[in-house]
């Protein structure tokens, strides 16, 4: 029986005999039967040589039958009921591979939910998507590798996905000419480096505790607006090797519907159909995304394929309280009978 939020009573049959309290109190006040509560057995040798009061024996009735209540209480049990949870989560280790070439910076993405009068740039529009996306998987570890024509690591992988949220809003577009350039096979190169070397350090670990691991899901999400132009590794070529260390790469493409970048010269298309193998050589999946929605649709989609395992164990730990109750009654009871020993009613 569940009193208040953190208080049951395991036994709480046992308040019945609270509607024998006020029986008692009417049984006590009847004429003829006050004798049996103020002069029990051997009462009269307490008695000698002390003065004689009847004050408080007027009470007697009313007092003993009350002194009762805590007593019947703890007999129902009390306790104090707190509920613990154990929270393990099998995550997913996931690389987020963000394009930061100048093509980024092109203003074509609207967001149609906000009533986007004016367009913002591709990048701005990735970082939030993101940053939505990151507080969806609190259980997983993730990293950042940004890219132009090399890749840099922007943020470790890791669970403080505050610091990533940070670190992602200060990434910054590279504008200098000897970064310019999209080398998408050396970026997923160093994602894939970074996850393959976390797997290395969790089995070294593993190894020296002598406890086997679970086997994460490793996944590469690769954002970018360009096709390959730079680097010395070929996206298929690094899409190979990743392929082999079991990493899966989720493309996503986004820009205009025509896959040009506006305000450009140097005409530069998507290789829609290299991200397509990409995803298909690492049982990923290709998303194109035109807009806010779409971008955001792509996102979903990936949470949606990689789930966390998350398994939850809940206890409840209890506390009994019947000692709070059944002592007080006890002291009652018997200073009570204490105090009518010292001080005597008049004698019949």
């Amino acid at each position: 029986m569940k009193i208040f939020n953190d208080y049951v009573l395991a036994e709480p049959w046992w308040l019945l005999l609270l509607l024998a309290v006020p029986a008692l109190m009417f049984l006590g006040y009847r004429v003829g039967s006050r004798s049996w509560i103020i002069y029990p057995t051997l009462r009269v040798l307490g008695t000698l040589g002390l003065k004689p009061k009847n004050r408080v024996f007027r009470f007697a009735p009313l007092i003993l039958p009350l002194m009762m209540i805590p007593a019947i209480i703890a007999m129902a049990r009390p306790q104090e009921a707190k509920t613990r949870t154990s929270r393990t989560a099998s995550g997913i280790d996931i690389m987020i591979a963000l394009d930061v070439s100048y093509s980024m910076s092109t203003p074509d993405f609207y967001d149609s939910t906000a009533r986007m009068r004016r367009p913002e740039r591709r990048i701005e529009a990735a970082k939030k998507i993101i940053t939505e996306f990151l507080k969806r998987r609190p259980d997983d570890r993730i990293g950042i590798v940004s890219f132009a024509a090399r890749p840099y690591t922007a943020a470790p992988i890791t669970l403080d996905h505050q610091i990533l949220a940070h670190t992602l809003k200060d990434i910054a577009l590279v504008n200098s000419r000897t970064e310019s350039g999209t080398a998408i096979g050396s970026a997923i190169m160093a994602a894939g480096e970074r996850l393959e070397n976390l797997k290395r350090d969790e089995e070294e670990e593993v190894d020296t505790t002598k406890v086997k691991a679970k086997t994460k899901s490793k996944i590469i999400v690769l954002v970018t607006d360009g096709a390959s132009n730079s680097g010395q590794l070929s996206p298929m070529e690094a899409a190979g090797i990743v392929a082999d260390l079991d990493i899966k790469i989720y493309p996503v493409a986004i820009g205009t519907p025509q896959g040009r970048l506006q305000g450009q010269s140097t005409g530069q298309e998507f290789d829609t159909a290299t991200l397509k193998k990409i995803a298909e050589t690492t049982k990923g999946d290709f998303y194109r995304a035109l807009d806010y929605v779409g971008l955001r649709e792509a996102f979903k989609s990936i949470d949606e394929l990689e789930k966390t395992e998350v398994k939850r164990n809940t206890w409840i730990v209890r506390t009994e309280l019947y000692p709070w109750f059944i002592a007080p009654s006890a002291l009652l009871i018997f200073g009570f009978l204490a105090f009518t020993a010292l001080n005597p009613p008049p004698m019949p």
